[in-house]
């Protein structure tokens, strides 16, 4: 079964892993999270629907519309991170 995280991230990335990448660099320089998609939006079209103001909301949307669990998506996403 293909990981559902991988699989939202590489379909916007046109099939390769450079949008995890540029969050996971994100993170590591300490960007918050709205300033990352705040940026992103300004470059890719289909997240400019994004509510800034409700990230946590957008995110459960999308993972709605592509059917995808967002608490199981969150359980993964905690496993896969360092503790």
């Amino acid at each position: 079964m293909a990981n559902p995280l991988m699989s939202i991230f590489s379909g916007m990335a046109g099939g390769n892993n450079s949008l995890l990448m540029q969050a996971v660099g994100a993170m590591m320089r300490g960007e918050s999270p709205q300033d990352f998609m705040r940026n992103l939006a300004n470059s890719r079209p289909e997240l400019r629907n994004v509510d800034l103001n409700d990230i946590n909301g957008s995110a459960r949307r999308i993972c709605q519309e592509r059917g995808v669990d967002p608490d199981k998506l969150s359980a993964e996403i905690r496993q896969k991170l360092p503790k």
